[in-house]
């Protein structure tokens, strides 16, 4: 199926609205509007590229009309009809860069086409440069990364080292449950902080990293996120309630499904300001192990839905990095997996790790 680009035409007339709708609906999607606040209430609602509008209509002028659209979709191309000779108000809007241009009336069809055809042309052109200096910036963002995290992780496993001493405490004291409990959730802990590290400067440099992958239970995944969040000062106060269907099996590396699952539960403890209960499910579906995480808080907006996915963006202000749920994500994926979100704004959200069941 061919793109068009959609386009709003705006005249206080109906028969200029057919007019331009036949001239441009073969090539473009045509929305029409027969005022300004009508088409103000279209651009809420749709993906627009370029704006063709009268400059003569009653309450709302096409220079005012235009103005206003900059609030909502700054980056539309306008272009704005005018059947007077007096454009020197149309001449200031071309000029501050509100307008693209104007046509005279009565307008031809072919100049029209072409004057659109040129104008959507700029605008592909100005949205590929954005995207190109937005891909320079999260390149440059990602290198600075990797090189952080290589020095943290130097670090941090020359202060880790230290906890190895647990081990010969185990071997003193053999028989000690309570010791052996807590020597082992150290030891785990430690390697959890080693492969989070690990994933980070992978995620630096744009590289996968190696997974060390083991047949598991998702009952026992769950049971240890569990374990893990409840000594977490934002998790510890909330209920986890856990519910496995058909006791799934998966084929992974347990350290770095534990990173995700742990991210996420922490998420919606966030989400939820740390008061009531997350739900966390597994299942088996078509050959493949599902693991939802529900929770009732704050819930994503629409527009942020698809940007939780971006690095760096967050909604967490400083208490954020933007980098956990893209971290997240390239793990599940480095498994032949998926992680999906569900979410409104106020009623909570469910995100779902998919992986492949083990046979």
């Amino acid at each position: 199926m061919t793109f068009k680009y959609t386009i709003l035409c705006v005249d206080d007339e109906q028969h200029n609205l057919d007019a331009l709708h036949r001239t441009l609906r073969r090539d473009y999607e045509i929305l029409t509007a027969l005022s300004g606040e009508e088409g103000l209430k279209i651009l809420k609602t749709h993906p627009v590229s370029l704006i063709i509008s009268d400059q003569r209509m009653p309450a709302m002028t096409g220079v005012e009309f235009l103005e206003k659209s900059i609030e909502l979709r700054p980056d539309i191309i306008r272009i704005i009809l005018t059947g007077f000779t007096d454009v020197e108000d149309l001449i200031g809007a071309i000029n501050t860069g509100r307008v693209y241009r104007y046509i005279t009336k009565p307008w031809d069809p072919t100049d029209l086409k072409v004057t659109v055809k040129r104008a959507l042309e700029s605008f592909e052109l100005t949205q590929e440069n954005r995207r190109l200096f937005e891909d320079i910036v999260r390149l440059e963002k990602l290198a600075t990364v990797g090189q952080v995290a290589g020095g943290i992780a130097h670090e941090v496993r020359n202060q880790l080292s230290v906890l190895m001493g647990v081990q010969l405490i185990q071997q003193q004291f053999p028989d000690n449950v309570l010791i052996n409990k807590v020597a082992e959730q150290m030891m785990l802990a430690r390697n959890r902080i080693l492969s989070i590290l690990d994933e980070i400067k992978a995620f630096g440099k744009q590289k996968d990293s190696k997974l060390q992958k083991e047949q598991v239970a998702v009952s026992q995944l769950l049971e240890q996120t569990e374990a893990i969040v409840s000594l977490d000062p934002d998790v510890k106060k909330m209920g986890l309630e856990i519910e496995v269907y058909n006791s799934p099996m998966v084929l992974c590396d347990r350290n770095r499904i534990l990173q995700v699952l742990i991210n996420l539960v922490r998420n919606a403890a966030h989400a939820m300001n740390g008061e009531g209960i997350i739900y966390l499910y597994g299942d088996l579906q078509n050959g493949e192990a599902h693991i939802r995480i529900k929770d009732s808080g704050c819930g994503i907006s629409e527009e942020n839905l698809e940007k939780i996915w971006q690095p760096f963006f967050t909604t967490k202000g400083e208490h954020g990095t933007g980098l956990g749920l893209q971290i997240s994500r390239r793990i599940i994926e480095a498994h032949g997996g998926k992680l999906t979100c569900e979410s409104e704004a106020g009623k909570g959200s469910t995100f779902t790790v998919i992986l492949p069941a083990a046979s």
